[in-house]
C-alpha cells in the first residue's frame, strides 16, 4: 500500500514558534491537531508515541495512588476506569492483558516489577506495527534503554536481568552477560556511539549526548522521506526532546528548537510563504 503524503501539513510545521522558554504548540496540542488532519491509520501510528503516558496513568490507577492525571496520554481517566469494568475494548489490548495479569495471582511476568512488565508488553506490541520507520525507531529506543541500564548496572556491579526490557536479540544477549563483555550486543551499529555518550561523568553532558544520538538517528532514517507520516513521527519525537530540555535547560531547549526548524528547512525547498520564524525579531 502506497504511503500518504501530507504536503500542506508538513510545509506548515516551521510556523510553530517558541516564546519565553515555552512552545506555543507543544506535542500534546500537536497530537490533538493531527487527529483532525491525518488518515485514521496514520494517526494510530502517532498514538504509540504517547501511550507511555497512558501506561503510567494505568499503573497509578491500579495501585490506587492519589495523582494528577497525565493529559499527554491518549485516554481520559473515565475511559481508562471504564476498562476496569464493562468496556475494556476502549483501550489497547495489551493494556487489557496487563490489567488481568496485575489482578491475577499468577502474573504474566512474575519476575518483573509491574512497571517493567507493562513496558515489556508495550514494546512487544509496538514492534509489530505495520510501519517500518516506527518499528525501527522503537527497536533503536529499546536497545538504547537496555544498553544504558546495563552499563549503569555494570558500573556498580549490580544485576539488571529483571529490569531489561523486551525480548529482542540485544536484550536476550545482555541478560546472559555477567561481566563487561557483552558479546553480540556490541555488534549493534550504534553500540560504540552509545558507549562514548556514557563515558562522561557529567549527567547533563551524558543526557545531551544521548539525545543527540536519537536526533541524528531520526535524521538518518528520514534521508529520503519528505512529506510522509515518517516526517511527522520524527517531528513529534524531536518535539518531546525539546520540551524535556526546555524544563531542564531553557537555553539548550531553544537551541534544539532552532535546530529542528533548520532540519526541516534543509530537507526540501520551502515556498516563500513558509519562511522559518523562530519567534525572534
Amino acid at each position: 500500500m502506497a504511503s500518504r503524503n501530507y504536503y500542506y501539513l508538513i510545509a506548515g510545521l516551521p510556523d510553530l514558534t517558541i516564546d519565553q522558554g515555552k512552545l506555543q504548540f507543544g506535542s500534546v496540542e500537536f497530537r490533538k491537531y493531527l487527529k483532525t488532519q491525518l488518515h485514521r491509520k496514520d494517526y494510530e501510528l502517532i498514538e504509540w508515541l504517547f501511550l507511555p503516558h497512558d501506561n503510567q496513568n494505568l499503573l497509578k490507577l491500579l495501585n490506587k495512588e492519589d495523582f494528577v492525571w497525565d493529559e499527554a496520554g491518549i485516554y481520559t481517566r473515565e475511559e481508562m476506569e471504564m476498562a476496569f469494568t464493562e468496556e475494556p475494548y476502549q483501550i489497547k489490548p495489551y493494556m487489557v492483558k496487563f490489567i488481568a495479569s496485575f489482578k491475577s495471582e499468577i502474573r504474566l511476568m512474575p519476575e518483573k516489577t509491574p512497571e517493567n512488565e507493562l513496558t515489556t508488553i508495550y514494546f512487544n506490541e509496538v514492534l509489530k506495527v505495520k510501519n517500518d520507520f516506527l518499528r525501527a525507531w522503537f527497536e533503536f529506543d529499546l536497545n538504547l534503554r537496555n544498553l544504558i541500564l546495563f552499563s549503569s548496572a555494570q558500573k556498580y556491579n549490580l544485576s539488571c536481568d529483571q529490569d531489561l526490557i523486551g525480548n529482542n536479540k540485544i536484550a536476550s544477549t545482555l541478560k546472559q552477560k555477567v561481566g563487561r563483555d557483552i558479546g553480540e550486543a556490541a555488534e549493534w551499529l550504534y553500540y560504540e556511539k552509545v558507549n562514548q555518550a556514557l563515558e562522561s561523568g557529567d549527567i547533563a553532558v551524558r543526557e545531551k549526548a544521548i539525545d543527540q544520538l536519537k536526533w541524528n538517528y531520526l535524521n538518518e532514517m528520514n534521508t529520503f522521506n519528505y512529506f510522509s507520516i515518517e516526517i511527522i513521527v520524527s517531528y513529534i519525537i524531536k518535539l518531546t526532546i525539546i520540551e524535556r530540555w526546555l524544563k531542564l535547560d531553557p537555553k539548550e531547549g531553544e537551541k534544539l528548537f532552532r535546530r529542528l526548524l533548520g532540519d526541516l528547512q534543509s530537507s526540501y525547498e520551502f515556498p516563500k510563504e513558509f519562511n522559518v520564524n523562530d519567534g525572534k525579531k
